[in-house]
């Protein structure tokens, strides 16, 4: 009988069982606002830029809906891809990755797809999972953490913990709310090693 022996790099890894998460990026870990601003900055140095307060970014640059040519095909690329991630966000994700299983959604319409995915890889970040899609919720997770009150209302629908990262334009959330990645992973953490079973308590998805 014939025996094969696996190359090297056949051999899958020993992979422990960890509690899955879904991270957002842009407006949680990756600061598409301030890349905008930016190139926008470039563009037109002496315009005056509102406050950003709500996803109608036609309200604060002074150019109001011409805004969203700067995320059209050949302009988009560049704004994502030399994003800058906002402070400490990709360290905790890394510092976490050892108690978590990162699953990183992002909502991206087709033509900043590509560019999400060199981003992902040229930050490092530590996932095995990355999806793109409008509907966070069908993804299997314990938890998300998001920007977008809209994800969010939809994930808490399917009696699971979803998490604000706390920015201007979701105000209106009054759901469970932090001040980073770090501290999303803290509350967690303390959410799952309170309960002996290890998992959330429908208490702490209302």
């Amino acid at each position: 009988m014939v025996q094969f022996i696996k190359a090297q790099l056949d051999i899958k890894p020993r992979i422990a069982k960890k509690p899955r998460v879904l991270i957002d990026l842009d407006g949680v870990v990756r600061d598409f606002i301030g890349s905008l601003v930016r190139a926008y900055k470039k563009q037109y140095p002496h315009h005056e830029i509102l406050p950003i307060n709500s996803r109608r970014l036609e309200d604060f640059f002074p150019i109001g809906s011409d805004i969203y040519k700067f995320t059209e095909p050949g302009a988009i690329s560049k704004i994502i891809e030399n994003a800058p991630a906002y402070p400490g966000s990709l360290e905790a994700l890394k510092e976490w990755s050892e108690e978590f299983d990162i699953i990183i959604v992002s909502a991206q319409p087709e033509m900043s797809r590509s560019s999400t995915f060199v981003w992902v890889g040229k930050n490092g970040v530590p996932t095995n999972e990355v999806h793109i899609t409008y509907d966070k919720s069908a993804i299997d997770g314990i938890a998300l953490l998001d920007d977008f009150v809209d994800n969010l209302q939809e994930f808490k629908q399917t009696n699971r913990l979803a998490v604000c990262l706390d920015q201007p334009w979701n105000q209106e959330w009054n759901g469970p709310r932090v001040k980073s990645v770090s501290e999303f992973f803290q509350f967690i953490y303390s959410i799952i090693h309170e309960n002996k079973e290890g998992k959330i308590e429908d208490k702490f998805l209302t």
